[in-house]
């Protein structure tokens, strides 16, 4: 079996997990808090975490850290960029789910908003950051971009990279609710982790979004300034929707440059590291161009030149089991979608 097979077994197994979680907790009886916090667990922690890390390690029999892009050097202002990036990230998809949630419903879709966390004391407040945005921004990058980019290892155009894993990233929300804006954020981060081949920076702006998600709920609830001024901001949206429309388009034109800019610092780097390499003496005697007249001569005296490897690329049915993981998110999305057209 190769590591294509094993990588799509392995996100399968994730998916299939999750559908699992949804349909057990459906039928539990603990209060919207509780069930919440457990069902974070159950997924993230397991679903997301133990399960794929411990076939990784020992069914691929790689090494995580450097195979699953948690441990890539990269340029510190890096880690800067994307704390800005989370902040526009977050205000770029208010707008998206505001447009999202107009079209569905002109489709005939009606979403009814549960309970959600009732935020009794700090101690609640506490519990659904790290079950709303430290568990998902660590695990949810470990399965939805790091299995996922390792998967994509032989798609050759970053931009189709990008593309399948922001879908893959949708559809793993199994929820028609969410998939206009996960998609749109999933195109943010994915393109965050191919550039720099690391899934930090777009931990950081997964976490960013989900607590201010979290902060919204609490403010929502206590009266807060952070509600006070986020309902300000969607009384904006209702009331001069064109203006915010531009102010989106503004916020994106932004986000988009400070990508590029990421890409290009990591574009010099990886330049700067190889004319580095390149300069040491111990690596000098291994260096010849390509096409070189030398390469005959390092033949002709029994010397090896250095040849580019011959990649083989994984074949179509290698990917079996991640066509059944994008059947399963589809199919539930597609429920959900029709359980919202029944109401």
């Amino acid at each position: 079996m190769t590591k294509t097979f094993k990588l799509s077994v392995i996100f399968f197994i994730s998916t299939l997990f999750l559908v699992l979680m949804r349909i057990i907790f459906s039928f539990s009886n603990l209060s919207d808090n509780v069930s919440g916090w457990l069902f974070s667990f159950a997924v993230q922690v397991v679903g997301m975490g133990l399960i794929p890390l411990l076939l990784y390690k020992f069914w691929v029999k790689d090494d995580i850290l450097t195979g699953l892009y948690i441990k890539t050097k990269i340029p510190t202002k890096i880690f800067g960029l994307a704390i800005v990036i989370g902040f526009l990230f977050r205000y770029l998809t208010v707008g998206v789910s505001v447009i999202y949630q107009v079209i569905i419903r002109l489709l005939g879709f009606t979403h009814i908003n549960s309970a959600g966390t009732i935020y009794s004391g700090p101690e609640v407040l506490i519990m659904d950051i790290l079950c709303t945005a430290i568990l998902p921004a660590i695990f949810e990058e470990i399965t939805d971009r790091g299995i996922t980019m390792r998967l994509f290892n032989d798609v050759k155009e970053d931009k189709m990279k990008i593309i399948f894993m922001a879908i893959l990233f949708a559809l793993a929300h199994q929820n028609i609710v969410q998939t206009g804006y996960t998609f749109a954020g999933g195109l943010v981060i994915a393109y965050l982790a191919v550039k720099t081949k690391s899934i930090l920076p777009g931990v950081i702006v997964h976490f960013m979004n989900n607590f201010f998600s979290v902060i919204s709920g609490y403010s929502g609830q206590h009266n807060g300034l952070f509600a006070f001024y986020e309902n300000k901001l969607f009384q904006l949206i209702n009331d001069y929707f064109l203006l915010a429309v531009i102010s989106f388009i503004v916020c994106g034109v932004v986000l988009v440059m400070l990508l590029r800019y990421i890409a290009d610092i990591m574009k010099k780097s990886s330049s700067d590291a190889a004319r580095k390499e390149l300069s040491q003496p111990e690596n000098f005697h291994t260096y010849t161009p390509n096409g070189s007249n030398l390469e005959h001569l390092n033949d002709l005296f029994g010397f090896s030149t250095p040849k580019n490897a011959i990649k083989i690329r994984s074949k179509w049915y290698e990917y079996a089991f991640l066509y059944g993981a994008i059947a399963l998110g589809l199919l539930t999305t597609l429920f959900t979608f029709l359980w919202g057209l029944w109401r």
